[in-house]
């Protein structure tokens, strides 16, 4: 891949629990990735759509879930392979920009990623998880578990963006 894809991302935390994806790997022949992962709902903003577009289009693709979009929370450089690695980024190179968003509507349902055909979808559920069982599941990017446990989830749209690059 030549270019950097600019990506965005929902965070959204109620009663406790927040709002993630599971997905398969990205890289099932890396031995070192877990089989799925969790991430925040979200993906890659298309041309000529605003960050607030694609950040509830994709909600609604991956989850049915309606949102309403507030502020900017983090920043997230993300390489595969990771920096220090031959090639680093040759794979994937992206910048995700994570947003502090609230459900407004819709029905819960396993979407699907319209870049891949009905017998290659890579998502596998989507759930409210708890926020004291996030250490029990594998969470992408890294510091995600961290970042969401540190902020009090009525303060959410009053963080300070932070900014992870892709050695974190």
């Amino acid at each position: 891949m030549s270019q950097v894809r600019l990506r965005v991302s929902a965070l959204c935390i109620r009663d406790a629990q927040v709002l993630l994806v599971e997905h398969k790997s990205f890289a099932p022949e890396d031995p070192a990735l877990p089989v799925s992962y969790w991430i925040l709902p979200g993906g890659v903003v298309e041309r000529g759509e605003t960050l607030d577009e694609a950040v509830k289009r994709e909600m609604m693709e991956e989850t049915g879930l309606k949102c309403s979009v507030g502020p900017l929370l983090f920043v997230k450089e993300l390489l595969y392979p990771f920096p220090g690695v031959i090639e680093q980024g040759s794979i994937h190179h992206s910048v995700s920009l994570g947003f502090c968003c609230s459900v407004t509507g819709g029905e819960m349902i396993n979407g699907k990623d319209p870049e891949y055909p009905d017998d290659q979808q890579v998502i596998l559920r989507v759930s409210w998880i708890p926020l004291a069982e996030l250490d029990a599941h594998d969470l992408y990017p890294p510091f995600l578990a961290d970042y969401i446990l540190a902020q009090p989830a009525e303060g959410l749209p009053d963080a300070v963006p932070e900014f992870f690059s892709a050695l974190q």
